[in-house]
Formats: structure tokens, sequence, C-alpha cells
């Protein structure tokens, strides 16, 4: 009986070691580290991604394959990337065909914008797909037919109406609409989604993008879309008429993102935008393309639009702090002439194999979009076009009581109710699209596996990383009566971790 008391008394002071030391019924090692463990897991997790985005330049290559035998061959065999691209811009919803834009009149005023003795500006919009309708400006020279038809893209923040010449903010030569329309160009300036402030600290373009997101569309897949209905419409209208777009700041993403995935267009002139990506984490969360950098950086965008031309215009871009709050924090910055230069060489090593080596060119200007910059956008459009004089001065608005402020927040509410409505029809498309065999359990989990494939890849993201050893480790962290916490840390990838919390009864 004594020995039986004393083995009770010494495993009871096991027990109570093991709970003291919060060992619990789990075979793990000592939990050491010191500090914060969730700010551990923090920069564990940061470190391992930034290595990831640093990696992911020399991984692209894995998923292309490009045949350089011909300029038909490589189109073809880069297609199954640009399919890639509109499928994770969004671009979703079929276009609606239109004869020619609306002209925007009411009994209170024409739409006639503005007038020169070279060209005249209206006001138009056009259908783009569902009820959605973007809005801007058509410019057209006056006394003489279009060489060559454009979309002209102004960055977010700016209006139409200010490359077209029709408001103050730019000097007349950088009014790069404006100077395409009078060198004999027929010009479309589509509106685009500002960053102004739509509720407390969350900017118009995030508000639309976070629900269009959560419905596999995009910011980005609707402002190209609003610019592939208009090439829709100059491609019917006018067949044998070169199509070019260009934009500068956010107007250069739209018309990098629609040349790449659209080889109507013939070229493509992109200012204050092109540059490494890897960076992308900090810029606005509406540029936020999930997947993105697996297959592309702007090289690998620009490797798209060839063997068509593509201008880069290394001038400077906009620049803007958004300090968060609703919104996520971001910064856009102005990209650096050496980085641009790297990409575009970057790019053009991407594509060395063709012969008849295509267009990407490099051009370093201060200011955007200025004469060298336009001069080459114009000559590859129509070979020996040349490109017209600035204007001197500002076009006088003649439209009454015009007003911008009506005009976004109209587009906005356009975008915002085709989201919802997509939303409101998203039950009924999730029933076409999952039917998984129920004839029996061994069926039903068989037919499972590509829904389980597609949602591990293409919506929470799968990493190719190994998976390392556990080796986890833990620590008492409470204890309420009988009842004990302990916290673990696990080995997930390299310099990667997971934290959870516990409880066990010793």
């Amino acid at each position: 009986m004594k020995t039986q008391k004393t083995a009770a008394i010494i495993f009871a002071g096991l027990l109570s070691l093991q709970a003291a030391q919060a060992q619990p019924a789990l075979e793990t090692k000592p939990l050491t580290i010191e500090g914060d463990i969730a700010s551990h897991l923090v920069a564990g997790v940061d470190r391992f991604l930034l290595r990831d985005l640093e990696a992911s330049i020399t991984r692209r290559e894995q998923h292309w394959s490009r045949d350089f035998t011909s300029h038909a061959a490589y189109a073809k065999s880069v297609e199954p990337n640009r399919r890639r691209l509109a499928h994770i811009i969004g671009l979703r919803d079929e276009r609606i065909a239109f004869d020619g834009l609306t002209l925007k009149s009411t009994t209170a005023g024409a739409s006639l914008a503005g007038q020169t003795d070279r060209i005249t500006i209206r006001a138009v919009s056009w259908p783009v797909f569902g009820d959605v309708t973007a809005t801007g400006l058509l410019l057209e020279p006056r006394g003489r037919d279009a060489l060559a038809n454009v979309i002209a893209l102004p960055d977010c923040n700016q209006l139409p109406e200010q490359i077209a010449g029709l408001s103050a903010g730019l000097a007349p030569e950088l009014q790069y609409a404006r100077r395409l329309a009078g060198s004999g160009c027929r010009v479309v300036v589509p509106l685009l989604i500002n960053r102004a402030e739509k509720m407390s600290k969350l900017s118009n373009r995030e508000f639309l993008y976070r629900s269009a997101f959560e419905m596999g569309r995009h910011l980005i897949g609707y402002e190209v879309q609003q610019s592939l209905a208009v090439v829709d419409w100059f491609s019917r209208r006018w067949e044998d008429t070169p199509i070019g777009i260009v934009g500068w700041g956010e107007g250069g993403l739209i018309a990098l993102y629609a040349a790449a995935v659209d080889t109507r267009i013939d070229v493509a002139c992109v200012s204050g935008y092109f540059d490494s990506r890897q960076n992308i984490w900090q810029e606005p969360i509406d540029r936020n393309v999930f997947g993105l950098l697996e297959q592309f950086g702007d090289a690998e965008l620009a490797s798209l639009i060839a063997p068509r031309a593509l201008i880069v215009d290394a001038a400077r871009g906009p620049v803007a702090a958004l300090p968060g709050g609703r919104g996520a924090p971001a910064r856009v910055v102005s990209p650096a002439p050496g980085s641009v230069r790297a990409e575009v060489v970057r790019a053009q090593e991407l594509i060395d194999g063709l012969s008849a080596k295509p267009v990407i060119e490099l051009v370093a200007t201060d200011e955007p979009l200025n004469g060298q910059a336009l001069g080459r956008f114009m000559d590859s459009l129509k070979p020996g076009a040349a490109l017209g004089q600035a204007g001197t001065a500002s076009i006088p608005d003649r439209r009454n009581g015009f007003n911008a402020a009506k005009r976004h927040a109209e587009q906005v509410h356009k975008l915002d109710r085709h989201t919802q409505w997509v939303l409101r029809e998203s039950p009924y498309v999730r029933k076409q699209f999952y039917k998984p065999d129920t004839s029996s359990l061994a069926k039903f989990e068989a037919s499972n596996e590509k829904y389980r494939r597609q949602f591990y890849e293409d919506v929470i993201g799968r990493f190719d990383n190994k998976v390392l050893p556990f080796n986890a480790r833990s620590r008492k962290s409470l204890r309420v009566g009988k009842v004990g916490g302990a916290r673990s840390r696990a080995r997930c990838f390299s310099g990667c971790h997971s934290v959870r919390d516990f409880t066990f009864a010793p």
C-alpha cells in the first residue's frame, strides 16, 4: 500500500509539473521565442511573400510556350496567356454591339462641347455590357477623313475635358487627345472612375473594386471593356483604318491591358505607368489582380502586344498617397526612368526570338505624352503621318450647365448597379456551375475533385512551395481551474509558421 501511495504521489507530481511547463499531451518541443508571437508570425509571412514575389519573375517562363517561327505562330502560342489575363481581370460580360455613339444632348443643350477650325468635340455615350453605358468625348478632324481611330485615356483623376482642351489643368502641348484629333485622328476619350473619397476614407475606385472582385469581376476589367466596346465599333465601321490606344497614369494601365487582350489594337502608347510590378502590393488595392505576377509583369504584358507596336513613354506619372482607414493604405509613385528602362529591356528580351523585330520602343521624356512620344505613336499608326502643332489656348466649352461631378457619380452608380445585379444572379449561376455526380458516394467524391482543385487554385490561391515537417513547439499561456491553455507554433514553408491557441485538461 505504501508503495502504491508513493507512486500515486509521484504521478500526480509529474502531472502538475507537466501542466506548469505547459506541455500538453502532444509531442512538442518547448516554445522559447520571446516577445509577441503574432508579430513574429506576421514578419515571417512578410519575408516569405517578399521572397516569393522576387522569385516570381524567373518562375513565369514555365507558363509560356512562345513559338518564334513566325508572327502568326507567336500570336497563337501566347493565346492561352491572353485568355488567362482576360479571365483574371474579369472580362466576363458580353459586350453589346452598336452602330454609333449616342450624342449626349437634351432640350437644354446640344452635344457639341467645343469646336476649332481643325476639330469638333462632342459629348457622347455608348453601350458596354448589361445596362452599363460608358461616357466621354468624341473628337473628330474637320474637313477630312480620319487617318486613324484612337482611344485616348486620361489618368483617373483627370477629366476627359482636360486632355481634349476644354478645361484647365494641362498646357496645350500636353492635351494629347486634342493634338491627335488635330493631326487627323478620330479620338474617343472615356471617363475613368477617380480616387476621390466615396465615403469616409474609401475611394470611389476601391469601393467599386471590392464588390466586383468577389464576383470575379474587376474595375480594371470594366474600364478595359469600355475601351474594347469602342474598338468593336471602330472595327465594324472602318475595317481598314488602324486603331491605336494611348493613356497616361491609370489610363496607361487600361491602355496596356486592353492592347494585351485584344489583337485588333494596332499600336499602344503607355505613359507614366509602365514599370516593374514587384512592389504592386504597395499600390492602390484597386490595381490588385488575383494571381497577376504568377504569369505577368508589365514586360510579359508587352510581350502579349508583340508583334504589334508598343511605345513606352518614360515620363513622370501621377503621384498620390492614400492614408487608409476604411480603405487600404497605398501609394502611387511616378515610375523611375531606370526601372522603366529595365522593364522595357526585359520585354525586348522576351520576344528576342521573333524575326523582323517588333517595336517596343522607349521614349524618355519629362512631360507625359509630349511631341516626341505622340509623334512616335502617330508614325507607328500611320507611317509618315505628322503630329500637328499644339493649340495656343483652351477651347471654350459650349455646354450649358455641364456638371462633371454629376456625370462621374452616375458612372459610379452604373458600375455598382451592374455588380449588384451579378450578385443577385449568382445563385442561379452557381447552380449551373456546380453539378456533382450524386449517383453514388464514390462518384460524388470523384466528381468533386475538379471543383476542389478550382477552389484551391483559382479562389483561395495555391502555393507550390514544399511543405516542411511540422516541428511544432508550444508553451503554457493560461490556466483557469483545471483547464490549461497553450500557444503553439508550427512550421509551414521555409521561414513561415502558423500560430494556434488551444486548451487542454491535465
